[in-house]
């Protein structure tokens, strides 16, 4: 069941980004809640950031939505924690660009409820060949 509740969180998280609704700032935030992003400046710590960050991820051309390969939870009495794999897609008029995606995510019990406490997305790059190193 608690498994459950956290995989909602993350569909309506979904749902309300692809929506561009204003309403995730309240879903995602709670005191001491922290948004890691995939890009550079891309850091809420407070909830006029969130709030920001949002306002302006919903200024661009495109929707945004997540499909999860695995979203495997871990629950460990009032914490829960999630590591996501699977892709963003940018959902443009006419086309959908898709990317790969990952997400670490920690939540933690609040009475019934569960509430985000991290939210950490990357966008893997392809596997670097490292320079060599020269003496």
């Amino acid at each position: 069941m608690d498994e459950q509740a956290i995989y909602a969180k993350l569909d309506r998280a979904s749902a309300l980004m692809f929506a561009k609704d204003m309403a995730i700032v309240d879903e995602l935030w709670s005191n001491g809640f922290r948004l890691v992003g995939s890009e550079v400046g891309e850091i809420a710590e407070t909830r006029d950031e969130l709030e920001g960050l949002v306002a302006y991820v919903f200024t661009a051309p495109f929707r945004l939505r997540w499909i999860w390969d695995s979203k495997p939870v871990t629950i460990e009495n009032d914490i829960a924690w999630v590591f996501a794999q699977g892709r963003v897609e940018f959902v443009y008029d006419r086309h959908v660009h898709p990317a790969a995606y990952r997400l670490a995510a920690i939540f933690r019990r609040a009475g019934t409820d569960w509430t985000w406490r991290l939210y950490s997305g990357s966008e893997p790059m392809p596997q670097r060949a490292w320079p060599s190193q020269t003496t």
